[in-house]
């Protein structure tokens, strides 16, 4: 994006990662005072399930912000959670968080040790809190070991555990390997994408405060286009209005640019022509007069004036104002030509997606599994359901075999250094559509597996990689 010339406290990109302010809709209110009730009087495992870009991150530091503010005898520790890290490293940072020294201790003894300091925090009067963000990454020993942390011994030494993860762990919750977690109450919440009015809001949300707040590209018919394509995604729309704006800046400098460059050819001209003008003055009166003038044609020289610039005239748009009631689609005047713009911005598939309300036969019989290639051919705008993933493939065979399932795919990929088997069920135009095929399943299914709704584009990365 270019570097405009804008005063400190703005900034030229409103779709950045770096802005820290957290969009609160009703419904991500609502679901802040849940888990913080459930932190307070539960002793449940608590699971936040989304998809990459839905904000889980950004609900986890909101959640950090108001337990500073209301929840002062909150004791919390916020984990990053990374393929490799080991039962042993995430002992020692905690105790580290504790104030505790643990150089060269076997893991038995950091064991104890933790489990003193969480129940001195306890007696002391204060509850201590782990967060840990992308909980899929984990590996599996030091996954469970949260669990453990969150479930198993005496109350006093356990902690209150928040599991922010993308939907695929339930899958792992869902092997014998974690049969503490089948035996106990868990608790899962979603983040819930924004509707088309949420999208209006949210934008006029990440405006307000920068150089676009009262002029930018954003009409009510890219906004549905943004909704269209990001499906609410918070993710997806950042990436999508940037692309916009960027473009919607990129016209507005373009008209000045070249406007200020016939002033500066005009300026540098006018003194070179007077010049040679004076020039020729001074060699015709300094010809001797005897010779005769030859009669020569004139013509007057001709000054390259510059063009003006076009611009597209049209009224002033009204500032935007705090509330939500705004309607952010009134801003008309800095429309960015939004057919042609948004299909070289936004790539859509014009390949139709083949939709069915797929449902489960009565009989089991030849069930023909596809495979990554069938999957790769899909239009990656669809939906599929994400019914187990398991390390055996012989596994998802029986699976199929004893759930009568047919229209399923299959693919490989890689989780925690090992193969690991995806089963995939249906294709649906919409999220919408999988969601309401998801409620469809028997609920043995839905209890035993967690199933979940998942793009193909998501699932073709992987194959991919």
């Amino acid at each position: 994006m270019h570097d405009f010339k804008i005063s400190p406290s703005r900034t030229d990109d409103p779709f950045g990662s770096t802005i820290s302010r957290y969009y609160l809709t009703p419904e991500l209110s609502q679901r802040v005072n849940l888990i913080c009730h459930l932190i307070q009087n539960s002793e449940q495992l608590l699971l936040v399930l989304a998809e990459t870009g839905c904000g889980k991150t950004s609900l986890l530091n909101q959640l950090k912000r108001v337990a500073e503010k209301k929840n002062e005898h909150w004791w919390i520790y916020p984990l990053a959670s990374t393929p490799a890290l080991s039962p042993e490293a995430l002992i020692a940072a905690i105790l580290a968080a504790f104030n505790v020294r643990q150089d060269g201790k076997p893991i038995q003894v950091l064991q104890e040790s933790l489990l003193s300091h969480i129940a001195a925090t306890r007696y002391n009067g204060q509850l201590p809190v782990l967060f840990v963000d992308d909980a899929h990454k984990l590996p599996l020993a030091s996954l469970k070991f949260i669990i453990e942390l969150a479930m198993q011994g005496k109350p006093l030494t356990r902690m209150r555990v928040v599991l922010f993860c993308e939907p695929q762990i339930t899958s792992i919750l869902a092997t014998p390997e974690f049969e503490i977690v089948q035996k106990n109450m868990t608790h899962t919440l979603d983040i819930p994408a924004f509707s088309a009015t949420g999208v209006r809001d949210y934008l006029q949300f990440r405006l307000h405060g920068s150089q676009y707040s009262n002029f930018h590209p954003f009409t009510s018919d890219v906004i549905k286009k943004i909704h269209t394509e990001s499906e609410g995604i918070p993710g997806e729309i950042n990436l999508y209005a940037g692309q916009i704006l960027q473009q919607f800046a990129e016209q507005r400098q373009e008209p000045i640019h070249l406007q200020s460059l016939s002033y500066l050819k005009l300026l540098w001209g006018i003194p070179i022509l007077l010049i040679l003008i004076g020039i020729a003055w001074f060699f015709y009166f300094q010809t001797p007069q005897s010779h005769l003038p030859q009669t020569i044609e004139t013509s007057e020289i001709p000054v390259a004036l510059p063009t003006p610039a076009l611009y597209d005239h049209a009224s002033i748009p009204q500032p935007i104002l705090e509330t939500g009631a705004t309607d952010l689609s009134n801003h008309d005047s800095a429309t960015v030509s939004t057919n042609s713009s948004l299909s070289e911005l936004i790539s859509h598939s014009d390949k139709p997606v083949p939709h069915s309300d797929f449902t489960l036969p009565n009989q089991i019989g030849q069930t023909e599994i596809n495979g990554k290639d069938w999957l790769r051919r899909q239009n990656p705008n669809a939906y599929t359901l994400q019914v187990l993933g398991v390390y055996d493939r012989l596994t998802l065979k029986k699976f199929i075999a004893q759930n009568n399932l047919n229209e399923v795919a299959m693919f490989k990929t890689i989780y925690h250094d090992k193969d690991w088997y995806v089963l995939v069920y249906g294709i649906y135009q919409t999220r919408a559509q999988a969601e309401a095929a998801l409620t469809q399943l028997p609920a043995s299914l839905r209890n035993n597996t967690q199933p979940w709704a998942r793009s193909l584009k998501s699932i073709q990365k992987l194959i991919k990689e």
